[in-house]
């Protein structure tokens, strides 16, 4: 098991302006795969308490990560998994990590309510800029494509500074989105109705 606090800035780009970011950062750069498989209870229990639990599928590995508020950022729970997840698949509250399953206990999720209940697809390029990680993303889920950079950090004053610096050299103003699992569980409430 592993825990780690986020903080990270991100921003949605037009196809045009990925395209852009793709040239300058990443032109040298091939992407890898992997996939979201996003867990919660049919009346979004953990996306209330402003949480996300997923199953990424990289490489032929199986990480379950929980993300919770912290602070500053998230507070990641991140353990390795055997289960091959697939959409519809009920997810067990014995058969999670006993951090994570203490918390989704402490929400009051009982046991078979959790299920996933859909995969996000995404092609990742990851870059240093500036001391720091510099992630461009394009997302597939359902019949919807987004663009997304990522910029982690370590600290964040000094990576809100950076991060304000690289997007005026796009002339792009910081607009906060959604995160992928918020973005995801929206649109699928549209297709949904």
């Amino acid at each position: 098991m592993a825990t780690n606090n986020e903080i990270e800035f991100k921003q949605l780009l037009s196809k045009d302006v990925y395209d852009k970011f793709k040239y300058t950062f990443f032109e040298d750069k091939e992407p890898f795969i992997q996939i979201n498989y996003y867990i919660d209870t049919p009346n979004f229990t953990l996306r209330d308490h402003k949480s996300a639990l997923r199953i990424r599928v990289k490489n032929d590995t199986y990480e379950m990560t929980l993300k919770v508020p912290a602070d500053v950022g998230l507070m990641e729970y991140n353990h390795m998994v055997k289960h091959i997840p697939k959409t519809g698949d009920v997810i067990f509250n014995n058969s999670l990590p006993e951090d994570i399953r203490e918390i989704v206990e402490s929400y009051g999720i009982n046991d078979n309510e959790l299920t996933i209940l859909g995969a996000l697809r995404t092609a990742r390029l990851e870059t240093n800029y500036k001391n720091e990680l510099l992630v461009l993303d394009r997302s597939d889920y359902f019949d919807k494509v987004d663009y997304e950079l990522e910029f982690e950090v370590t600290d964040y004053n000094n990576g809100l500074k950076k991060f304000h610096s690289l997007l005026e050299e796009f002339n792009l103003e910081h607009t906060v989105p959604n995160n992928k699992v918020q973005r995801f569980f929206d649109y699928k409430n549209q297709i949904d109705k």
